[in-house]
């Protein structure tokens, strides 16, 4: 295949010149590939072009793009793309950082899952054997996390790293991404998510592999909260685009029906007539809406996965989930019974708090346990 490694460079001096040598060992151990590397650089004031240019005497399979300014990250992935796809007929591109956080080598591994048949493989942080620096502050790591699960949940991506910058595309499955003129709804790095999602509904095959992330040597990292804050703005962008497609939706629909049942137990005979303490009709109520909630999910909601698990352990895990939300709530509501008289508002509002929170805890549950993938 001919394969053309992308790198937006932006004041990369101190690092740039290495990496070139350190790619040229790795592509040595794969001679059946034609390699180049493109590198997109924004205008960077350090002379970051003049060591490319310079490194292009000793490799003439380096390509050097040099735009008027600081354009952004997605529209700089995009040229070089647009650049390997048109200029150079690749069979297949190469996402990679020049700033020394990705290993040059993890590469071949890369290309060897697109020689596998797939067609577009992820460099993933998050499955076994993958892995951050030690050294990341803590609020980086969960930062990172919760990045990926958030856009996991609402985008239902088929992956465990969904923010990860090194990833392989074969040109057969360039034509789903949004490479056009206005086409990207964000210039930052939260251009990954709209790539992944767009891919995934394409229904495009796709693979993770396992990678260490290096610690940068001669930057400091560029990640800002306006990156963390476009994230998942982008997200909750594409989710409302399609929204009538979105799973949760369908749970909360089917818990919605649960709910009035619950709370008709819990108003009538636990609040208003008193027959039942109001933290038991919790109960009573919340198992008859498990069982209507669980059959119910298992048609609509869940009905295209493929099962993981007989139907008897499907029901247990769901119990188990689901139990999970009705404790939220009796904890709530049993703590207001203690400070609040009978009928007062903060019992309801206990009830409603615990449904909000059980709602988050149960699809959660849902989505990776009971109909797990």
């Amino acid at each position: 295949m001919r394969i053309a490694v992308i790198i937006p460079t932006y004041n990369e001096a101190g690092a740039i010149g290495a990496l070139f040598d350190e790619m040229a060992g790795v592509f040595a151990e794969a001679p059946q590939h034609e390699w180049y590397v493109v590198i997109v650089d924004a205008n960077s004031p350090d002379g970051t072009a003049d060591i490319v240019r310079a490194k292009m005497l000793q490799y003439p399979n380096i390509r050097l793009i040099v735009e008027t300014g600081k354009r952004g990250i997605a529209p700089a992935y995009v040229t070089g793309m647009r650049y390997a796809l048109e200029e150079l007929h690749a069979d297949a591109f190469v996402e990679f950082d020049g700033d020394g956080q990705h290993d040059p080598k993890d590469i071949i591994r890369l290309i060897e899952v697109l020689d596998s048949g797939h067609e577009y493989a992820i460099g993933s942080r998050y499955v076994a054997g993958g892995g951050i620096p030690k050294e990341w502050a803590t609020y980086r790591k969960i930062l990172s996390r919760f990045g990926s699960l958030y856009a996991r949940l609402l985008l239902d991506l088929p992956v465990y790293d969904a923010t990860s910058g090194l990833k392989a595309t074969r040109a057969s499955a360039a034509k789903y991404l949004p490479l056009g003129e206005g086409e990207l709804l964000s210039k930052q790095y939260a251009y990954k998510l709209q790539f992944l999602y767009a891919l995934t509904r394409a229904g495009v095959s796709i693979k993770e592999i396992p990678i260490v992330f290096r610690i940068r040597e001669h930057d400091i990292s560029k990640s800002a909260w306006y990156d963390i804050v476009e994230s998942l703005r982008l997200t909750l962008l594409m989710r409302l685009q399609t929204l009538y497609e979105w799973r949760f939706l369908r749970v909360v629909g089917v818990g919605l029906f649960g709910f009035i049942c619950q709370t008709l137990i819990f108003g009538i005979l636990g609040v208003r007539l008193g027959i039942i303490r109001p933290s038991n009709a919790i109960l009573i109520g919340g198992e008859f809406a498990i069982l209507s909630n669980f059959f119910l999910n298992e048609r609509f909601s869940f009905g295209d996965r493929q099962k993981s698990f007989p139907f008897v352990q499907r029901i247990a895990r769901f119990h188990l989930v689901s139990l999970g939300s009705i404790v939220i709530q009796w904890v709530l509501v049993r703590t207001a019974e203690f400070v609040a008289p009978a009928n007062h508002p903060l019992l309801w509002a206990a009830y409603i708090a615990g449904l909000a929170l059980g709602l988050l805890s149960n699809y959660t549950g849902y989505y990776f346990w009971v109909w797990q993938k």
